[in-house]
């Protein structure tokens, strides 16, 4: 066995994703994170959108692969963890400010890759 299989986690499998291709899923070694599959990729990150914390696992991946978020639709790159588009809606007239504050701390994302037809946390 070699060392990542010894400390890899089962997160969810993918046919539990559903048409959001995202889940919430909780008890991970780094808390709760939200559990996808973007462009075909694997991604776990921090499951707390950064503008008013809603749960990003209920949001869903948009066709061009970022996770937006089920409240305001911001959205972030599952790869780096960034906001790539501020809160809409009520908030569009503040989005770019929300972008600039709350936005510029990504999310945290973690290692995974998927085995056996689900995605396992690695590392």
């Amino acid at each position: 066995m070699s060392t990542s299989e010894h400390s890899a986690t089962r997160l969810v499998t993918v046919a539990e994703l559903g048409d959001s291709q995202v889940a919430v899923v909780e008890q991970t070694p780094h808390g709760t994170l939200a559990v996808g599959i973007s462009a075909g990729k694997p991604f776990a990150v921090s499951n707390r959108c950064r503008h008013l914390f809603a749960s990003l696992g209920e949001g869903q991946v948009t066709e061009d692969g970022c996770l937006e978020c089920p409240w305001h639709a911001s959205r972030y790159d599952v790869g780096s963890g960034k906001m790539v588009r501020g809160p809409q809606g009520a908030f569009k007239p503040l989005a770019g400010v929300v972008k600039a504050t709350t936005g510029a701390i990504p999310l945290k994302t973690f290692p995974v890759e998927v085995r056996d037809g689900a995605i396992w946390l690695v590392g």
